[in-house]
Parts: structure tokens; C-alpha cells; sequence
């Protein structure tokens, strides 16, 4: 074989490696959809108003998925984006609709923040606590339904009840924070879990917003693995570890 046979077999070979590498790095449609809506969203001046953090974390989001080495974590993160910028658009809504006056519920939560606000230690103030109470009880047991796909932030079917719950709620005592708390299994590995984990409150966190529930009555956390409430040997300890506790402020 001679000199030149040698080189141009090699200058093959690189250029076949080179094709796999560019093959390995393709976005998928959902990771393109989702940029495409993220910028229509950037620019936009009303979200860019109301809903700068929320544009700031689906661009980071859609970063991370531009990084990712696998097409199954590029779609995830992308699913996650997408999520984001609708949130953002919902909270832009929100915000101009209520700097415009048009906002016809403000009136009407107005009149329930006026009629929760009894005077302590009265048989009127004490039957509703105790309604507030089963109520809040009722909204945690479901949430203890809501189950996650292991590894992804998908929902596994019938889970959305307490979510619809916890909206209902959040509507009539306007008053109210909720806190959201994610859990995983132990999984993979702790760093991942912990931002799965965040990822997971997050998207609970834009489902109420998108049910009407202002931005700034929900937080939401991430603790990954570091909690779980059974053994991680099993499949069904594993099941109830993937959830989302809540906690009423």
C-alpha cells in the first residue's frame, strides 16, 4: 500500500468520525421548538416586563439542554423550557391584566381576605380554622398521589388531582402561601436528583401559576434524595420517594 493510498484512507476515516460526531450532537424538534418559543418570548416587552426571572431560568434551562450529551436528557430539558416560557407568558398576562384594572377577581378576593380576617378566640374564628384545617389535610393526603416517571419530571397518569386541589384551594384564601417541596429516589446521582428534584417543584409551581395562582404565593425546592420517607430497596420505596410534599404558609 503506498504513501498516498495510506493518506487517503485516513483522511476518511476522519471524515466519517466527524460525521457521527456532528450525528451524535443534532437537536431534536422539541429543543428547536422550544428555543424558537423562548425567543419570541425574550422579546416580547410585556413578559419581558412581568417575567424576567421566569425568561432567565427557561434560557438557562434551554442552555442545559443544548449541553446535554444524550437526545432523551436534551428532550426532557426542553420540555422543562417550554413549560417555563409558558409560565412566563401566563405571569405576563396576569401582570398587565392587573395593571390595566381589568383584573375582575381582585374585587371578589378581596371580600374573602376581608371575611377570613375574624377576631381571634371566637367560635366564628375557630369553626374556620378547623375548615381550613381538613381542607389543607385533604390537599396533602392527595398530594401524596402524585407520582413522577423515575428520572423524567413527566407525571405518571390520574396524578393532577391534588394539583386541581391545591388551585381550587389557593383561590378562595388568597391569603395563602404554599411552599413546594421536591423528592427523588436515590437514583442516579445526588447532584442530579437534587436538580430533578427542583425541576420537578418547579413544574408543579407553573402548572398553578397557569391555574391562576400568583407567581409570588408558591416557592418551590428542591432536596433531591436527602429525605425520603422509605426504603429505597424496593420499587414501591422508590415510588414514594418521587413525590412533592407541600406546606401552607
Amino acid at each position: 500500500m503506498n504513501t498516498l493510498t495510506v493518506k487517503k484512507l485516513l483522511i476518511s476515516a476522519v471524515i466519517a468520525t466527524l460525521a457521527v460526531g456532528c450525528a451524535e450532537i443534532q437537536s431534536p424538534k422539541s429543543l428547536l421548538d422550544a428555543q424558537q418559543a423562548y425567543k419570541a418570548a425574550a422579546s416580547n416587552p410585556v413578559i419581558q416586563r412581568y417575567a424576567s426571572d421566569e425568561l432567565k431560568t427557561a434560557n438557562k434551562t434551554l442552555l442545559d439542554a443544548a449541553a446535554a450529551e444524550s437526545v432523551e436528557d436534551k428532550t426532557s430539558l426542553a420540555y422543562i423550557a417550554d413549560v417555563q416560557v409558558k409560565t412566563a407568558a401566563s405571569i405576563a398576562v396576569a401582570g398587565q391584566a392587573s395593571q390595566n384594572g381589568t383584573d375582575l377577581m381582585s374585587k371578589k378576593e378581596q371580600l374573602i381576605s376581608d371575611s377570613l380576617n375574624l377576631k381571634k378566640d371566637t367560635a366564628q374564628d375557630k369553626l374556620l380554622k378547623l375548615q381550613l384545617s381538613e381542607a389543607e389535610r385533604e390537599i396533602i393526603l392527595a398530594f401524596g398521589n402524585i407520582e413522577f416517571v423515575t428520572g423524567k419530571v413527566d407525571l405518571v397518569p390520574g396524578a393532577s388531582m391534588g394539583i386541581d386541589l391545591l388551585a381550587n384551594y389557593m383561590g378562595k384564601y388568597p391569603d395563602k402561601k404554599v411552599t413546594l417541596e421536591g423528592h427523588t429516589d436515590n437514583t442516579g446521582t445526588a447532584e442530579l436528583n437534587k436538580k430533578l428534584s427542583q425541576q420537578r417543584a418547579d413544574f408543579i409551581r407553573g402548572v398553578l401559576i397557569s391555574k391562576g395562582v400568583a407567581a409570588d404565593r408558591i416557592t418551590a425546592i428542591g432536596y433531591g434524595q436527602s429525605q425520603p420517607v422509605a426504603s429505597n430497596s424496593s420499587a414501591s420505596g422508590r415510588q414514594k420517594n418521587r413525590r412533592i410534599d407541600i406546606k401552607f404558609n
